[in-house]
């Protein structure tokens, strides 16, 4: 290098460092992320791990969250955070309670708009377990939003017991988890404006306990102002999972094993507690219970997060936003197929290579005795129950000389039908009849790779996240030469509907829902309007609700209202049961 080109590199040394340093003053005190070069050629800005709210340990355990405090200097935002302490042996290596943080995702360039780009903010899934925002990693979610004048946060809250315990009173209610992510909103409202946003545009959007995390959200009046979309992908308050007061009995079963439980101080007790001696009394429960309800912790109902007394009422008295739905055709294979290096098989779910080749006729029949038709749901008349989702999931669409994989195919849907596809169709009809303006969409695309894996055709629950953010659920699949234009059409549709509340393209017109029809997009590599997906099952458990008095996918009692015309009939009343507690190791319970 000679003396002048050496001095013309010195002359720009200093705009090539700011430039690849970008730095943000919020309220709470400056940031410093770094510049990523999109694939369109356009430059993102990134910034890692930026708290919310003061660390949830010591005293502030089992606490609502408290907003982060300012700090002093310049933050040094380039690093994700540690993932939120989880149970689970396999997810739990790195993790912290200390994790309370998001990252911000905008374009380099100034919005035209003098209001600033419109916001999106996704909220991880997990099972209520697992997960954490590093998983999603930033570059897909960079390349496909930010070239379209997007702004992405990514949040965290706290999973397991750490956000979902609750003694089912005053003393421990829960939903703490749902507390974190409430908190999170508030500031990225309040950060909007320092990072170019606008704060009147924000979407929320979440997948699995995600998406039932924004559906609880969109109910809960203290948001009401915080965001006015949302994009729910695979899970909804109306499904048992995403709802359960059998949170309840997990947690005090848990108290009980760590000699908690007859404490005068519930609370005081599991705070003087380490996380190891929670993770050690956890471990060897596994990832889900051996239940048709598999969340060990979840949020409920408990007149604080949400004041009304039904996610009907609830529903009704919410501010009418867009609201964008969605799913996968073929949801419960990610449960019902071992998952290479993920899941490991187990009593329930997640059935080994050879056990889907000699799955049977007598085996879902079994399992829907044993799993689904209990007399714990419907009483005296559980095997006539049983006989009826027998005739429907095993012989209904029965072909001349069904084989294994047929069976196989049809516990899945089973599954599929009760955890997803039943609450995400009720939750859309039940928002278009109370006015919300309601699309819906069926992600279809699958790799060539996922169908050798998985033995039978369809997308797994949260394909779709890896057009999205190249999710590590997905991420041992190479990418084939149709990934790309899967991508694009991912990005134009859910860019569509952040920018204007309305999913349809130019090429492509989505029509909305309505309180009797669910017209949706079907979304291929040859994108499709359809009709009422999954109504075959759906409707069928609906006739089963009427006629049994008994929501499977609620997981609760219903009685029928008298003459009604209703497209949607029936009142939910929430049966409690007091909970037997012994002092056991928690793997004894599962």
């Amino acid at each position: 290098m000679n003396l002048f080109s050496a001095a013309i590199w010195l002359l720009f040394l200093p705009l090539v460092v700011s430039c690849g340093t970008p730095e943000v003053k919020t309220p709470l005190g400056s940031v410093q992320g770094f510049d990523y070069q999109t694939k369109s050629g356009r430059i993102a800005e990134i910034f890692l791990g930026i708290p919310f709210a003061k660390p949830p340990v010591d005293d502030l355990r089992f606490e609502k969250p408290v907003p982060a405090s300012p700090w002093k200097g310049t933050l040094n935002a380039t690093k994700f955070p540690k993932p939120c302490a989880v149970h689970e042996p396999i997810f739990a290596i790195g993790s912290s309670e200390d994790c309370l943080y998001m990252n911000i995702i905008r374009p380099k360039w100034k919005s035209r708009d003098p209001k600033g780009f419109p916001i999106l903010i996704w909220i991880h899934g997990g099972s209520w377990m697992m997960g954490s925002t590093e998983q999603y990693g930033y570059k897909r979610a960079a390349d496909n939003f930010v070239p379209q004048g997007i702004i992405v946060v990514s949040i965290q809250y706290r999973l397991g017991p750490w956000g979902f315990f609750s003694s089912g009173d005053s003393r421990m209610p829960g939903n703490l988890g749902l507390w974190d992510q409430y908190t999170a909103i508030k500031q990225v409202n309040k950060f909007a404006a320092s990072f170019g946003g606008d704060k009147s545009r924000i979407t929320i959007m979440g997948q699995s306990a995600g998406s039932a995390s924004v559906s609880w959200l969109s109910i809960a009046e203290r948001a009401n102002k915080l965001f006015q979309q949302t994009i729910e992908l695979s899970g909804s308050t109306f499904g048992m999972w995403a709802r359960s007061d059998e949170t309840i009995e997990t947690s005090l079963k848990l108290a009980a094993s760590l000699d908690c439980l007859d404490s005068n101080d519930l609370k005081r007790c599991m705070k003087n507690l380490t996380q190891e001696d929670i993770q050690d009394q956890m471990l060897g429960m596994g990832i889900f219970k051996q239940n048709i309800n598999f969340a060990f912790f979840n949020p409920r109902m408990d007149g604080d997060f949400v004041k009304a007394k039904t996610f009907e009422e609830a529903i009704q008295k919410a501010p009418k936003r867009p609201t964008f739905i969605g799913l996968v055709n073929k949801e419960s294979l990610f449960w019902s197929a071992e998952q290479i290096g993920l899941l490991p098989a187990d009593e329930i779910y997640n059935r080994a290579d050879d056990e889907i080749e000699e799955y049977s006729r007598e085996k879902l029949e079994d399992f829907i005795r044993k799993c689904v038709a209990l007399k714990e749901r419907y009483g005296s008349k559980a095997q006539e129950a049983g006989d009826e989702i027998i005739s429907h999931f095993a012989d209904c669409l029965a072909p001349k000389n069904p084989d294994n994989l047929f069976y196989f195919e049809r516990f899945t849907d089973l599954l599929s039908s009760i955890h997803f596809e039943t609450p995400q169709i009720r939750e859309a009809l039940h928002k278009a009849a109370a006015g919300y303006p309601t699309y819906f969409e069926v992600f279809a695309y699958q790799k060539p790779k996922e169908i050798t894996e998985y033995k039978i055709d369809g997308a797994p629950h949260g394909a779709e996240l890896d057009a999205l953010f190249h999710s590590f659920v997905y991420a041992g699949f190479e990418e084939t030469k149709d990934d790309p234009k899967i991508q694009k059409i991912m990005a134009e549709i859910f860019s569509a509907f952040i920018q204007t509340g309305n999913p349809s393209t130019q090429t492509l017109t989505i029509p909305p829902v309505t309180p009797k029809v669910v017209p949706y997009v079907e979304i291929n590599l040859q994108p499709k309007i359809k009709q009422n997906p999954f109504f075959h099952n759906y409707l069928f458990w609906e006739r089963m609700t009427k006629k049994y008095g008994y929501d499977i996918s609620r997981g609760e009692k219903v009685t029928t209202k008298p003459n009604s015309k209703s497209s949607l009939p029936f009142r939910h009343r929430r049966v409690q049961r007091r909970p037997r507690v012994l002092k056991r190791r928690m793997s004894s319970y599962v």
